[in-house]
């Protein structure tokens, strides 16, 4: 129609391209409720009692709201950079929860498993 090599298709597509990156991201990036899944093994192996697993339950919490670190970092830092360490953190606090879980690592302290679940809550917002 106009001049520019294909108009408003050029738009749409980045566009729809965005919006199932997003989802795409969303998606992998994990969730907040796995924790119900594998808490029960987490007390089994670590021989943790119903108190300290509430008390990792409430680290989860904190996680999930510091979410405003990964919206400071937004304004000053690319896309590309959020994104990664949003996965960085994932991967550090999940493969820690499953070497945990899976027992390929010795007990951990209690506040380094609380640490690590924080940590993968967080990472959680970066996607966001």
């Amino acid at each position: 129609m106009g001049s520019g090599g294909g108009g408003g298709y050029g738009r749409i597509s980045k566009k729809w391209v965005g919006f199932v990156t997003a989802i795409w991201v969303q998606s992998i990036a994990g969730n907040n409720y796995t924790f119900a899944n594998y808490s029960g093994a987490l007390k089994t192996v670590m021989q943790y009692d119903q108190t300290q697993l509430n008390n990792l339950g409430v680290a989860k919490d904190v996680g999930k709201s510091f979410g405003l670190v990964a919206g400071f970092l937004a304004d000053y830092m690319p896309t590309w950079a959020i994104l990664l360490i949003g996965a960085l953190e994932g991967l550090v606090g999940y493969g820690v929860q499953y070497l945990v879980v899976s027992q390929r690592v010795g007990r951990l302290p209690f506040w380094q498993v609380g640490s690590f679940l924080l940590l993968l809550l967080l990472s959680l917002r970066f996607p966001s």
